[in-house]
This record gives C-alpha cells, sequence and structure tokens, in this order.
C-alpha cells in the first residue's frame, strides 16, 4: 500500500533535519524556514550534549565533537521521547563505533559513560520511585567503630552504581587526555536523593561491595568468604579487620548504610 503524501512529507522532513548533508528537503518545503527550524533542533541536541559531557568535549575539542554529535544526531535511532534521555544516546552511538577508525580516543566511550553516570544518579532520584530503604541516610547511633560492623547487615544506597572501567576516567581533562589504560573502580551514589558523591575502590573493595550488593547477610559473613575465596594466603583475622576498617570509612562516608 502506497504511503499517504503527509506521511511521505513526514519521512523526508525528518529525514532532512536529521542529515541535510545527505538528504534533501522535502518538494515545496521553504528554504530559510526549515533552515532556522533545522538549526534550532540540531543545537539543542548538541546543547544538552554538550552538558553532560564537558570533559569529552574538552579533549576532542568543540568542532570534532560537534561533528560526532552530528554523525550520532543523523544516524542513531533514538528509543525515548525524554529530553533528559538525550545524552545516552552519544553513549549508545559510541558503543556501534570502532573508536579507532573514527579518530577518537580508546577511553571516549568509557569516559562519556562516566560523566553520564552523574546525570542517570540524578534522574533516578527525580523521577523514579525509590525502594523504601532510599530514606535519608544518618549515621546509626550504635556503630561507633569498625567492629560494631561485624554483624551489622550492610547495603548500598538505594541510588549507586559500582564501575570498572579500562582507563582512570576520572583523571582525564584537557590537560592529561594521553593516561595509560589502568583498571579503576568507583562507587558512584546518591546522598539523600541529591548530591552525587565518586570514590575511587581498589579491586577487592570493589569486590566486596559488589557482594553486599547482591546478598543481604553480615559483613562478617562477607568478608569471611572473600578472604576464602580471594586472600587465602592471608590470615582470616588480618583480612577481617581491613575489611572491617574499610568499610567503616565507607560508613563514615555514607557510602554504605546499615538495614535496620
Amino acid at each position: 500500500m502506497k504511503q499517504p503524501l503527509f506521511q511521505q512529507y513526514q519521512a523526508a522532513f525528518n529525514a532532512h533535519l536529521r542529515d541535510p548533508a545527505q538528504q534533501p528537503k522535502p518538494q515545496g518545503a521553504n528554504a530559510k524556514r526549515i533552515g532556522i527550524y533545522r538549526e534550532i533542533v540540531f543545537n539543542n541536541f548538541l546543547a544538552s550534549v554538550s552538558a553532560c559531557f564537558p570533559v569529552l568535549l574538552s579533549i576532542l575539542g568543540k568542532r570534532r565533537f560537534k561533528q560526532l554529535t552530528r554523525q550520532c544526531f543523523a544516524s542513531h535511532h533514538f528509543c525515548s521521547p525524554l529530553f533528559s534521555d538525550i545524552p545516552k544516546a552519544l553513549i549508545d552511538y559510541l558503543q556501534t563505533l570502532d573508536l579507532a577508525q573514527h579518530n577518537l580516543p580508546s577511553y571516549a566511550l568509557a569516559l562519556a559513560h562516566y560523566e553520564w553516570v552523574e546525570l542517570y544518579l540524578t534522574k533516578l532520584s527525580d523521577f523514579a520511585k525509590l525502594p523504601d530503604n532510599s530514606q535519608p541516610i544518618t549515621p546509626v547511633a550504635d556503630i561507633r567503630q569498625a567492629s560494631d560492623l561485624a554483624e551489622a547487615i550492610v547495603r548500598l544506597p538505594a541510588a549507586h552504581m559500582l564501575l570498572n572501567y579500562d582507563y582512570p576516567v576520572h583523571q582525564l581533562s584537557k590537560k592529561h587526555a594521553n593516561l595509560a589504560a589502568k583498571s579503576t573502580y568507583l562507587l558512584v551514589f546518591l546522598i539523600n536523593d541529591c548530591k552525587v558523591e565518586f570514590i575511587q575502590l581498589n579491586e577487592i573493595t570493589y569486590v566486596l561491595l559488589q557482594r553486599i550488593q547482591s546478598e543481604q547477610t553480615t559483613l562478617m559473613h562477607h568478608l569471611t568468604q572473600l578472604a576464602q575465596e580471594m586472600l587465602p594466603h592471608l590470615p582470616l583475622q588480618r583480612v577481617l579487620e581491613f575489611g572491617s576498617e574499610t568499610l567503616f570509612t565507607l560508613y563514615l562516608q555514607r557510602a554504605i548504610v546499615i538495614k535496620k
């Protein structure tokens, strides 16, 4: 069945907005008016993406970043009508690219994801209903030292992400754009549903937090399992003490919560 004329016009109009260099304007459309509309739509897209990825923008430069954004705008399939989801489209697009072939740093995707995480957690707080355990994080009166955590059931904040990258993304900048690859572990979390915090972790702590994330049990149990599976060469008591001190530090930073 032949597509109605108005749908043909809409398809041509959308194709031209996305990729004006390759797709001609619809027949009969006013060149000046469609040119103004074309620039408004793309500039809004560019502004949203630029605001989310300031470090990537500074490393690539305005011209290269705009070119990348234009390519994403022209070819990527957008699945969400929400304006706040626009930056995620760039990450999805980067995942489809051979970064080297497109003259992009090998860490471009990791850096973009790292910069997007803050927006994601903030949006999660603003638009999604978090579980009941997302109430404001306040200290528990009877947790005064590391040993008090041993029999406690600990968890991560309701809005958080555990991240593992191949590059030290948190150290990248325009002045430090050539950092060597290095396994990097980070915890990003929301404090009281309003402030995003980032903490760098070592590999052992990262694995421990993964366990806490996936199973609700006492810290003593988590540490004992961790010692048996990853640190059998160390005395158990040493692992328990070190792990408790590490988690107590995270507790003071409000990066973990005691389940009441």
